[in-house]
């Protein structure tokens, strides 16, 4: 059974704060904030079960709306984005030099075939070929 959402999230609160410039009003700010919430605590992650499960929207295509005509710049979000993860682990950061960013997903299972580029990669660990 799938609880309904009722508020934001705490942790999303505490840190939405950060992004409410790139909102013209309060409502695609809510939206904003309900998107995040339902990312975090919904098992099933779609759009359409965020929408469902939020109990705020009046008209559950307003999630849907809000993404697709987006009121808001998905650059200057994804810049605002990168500039609060930067400004909150500048004390839990590395140099450059003591530092490295490995990411190799190739033998994460896979399903469906409609991604671009899908196929099987030989898993040498448990001599598998996974999707």
């Amino acid at each position: 059974m799938q609880l309904p959402i009722v508020a934001p999230a705490p942790v999303v609160s505490k840190h939405a704060a950060a992004f409410r410039h790139l909102f013209n009003d309060e409502r695609a700010y809510q939206h904003f904030q309900h998107y995040l919430t339902g990312l975090i605590v919904l098992e099933n992650k779609s759009l359409s079960n965020i929408s469902r499960c939020t109990l705020a929207s009046a008209d559950k295509s307003n999630l849907s709306r809000f993404l697709s005509s987006a009121p808001w710049h998905p650059p200057e979000m994804n810049d605002a984005r990168i500039e609060y993860v930067l400004k909150q682990t500048i004390l839990h950061r590395l140099t450059a030099a003591g530092s490295s960013f490995i990411l190799d997903d190739t033998m994460c299972e896979h399903v469906g075939s409609l991604f671009e580029y899908i196929d099987r990669h030989y898993n040498h660990s448990n001599s598998t070929y996974p999707l």
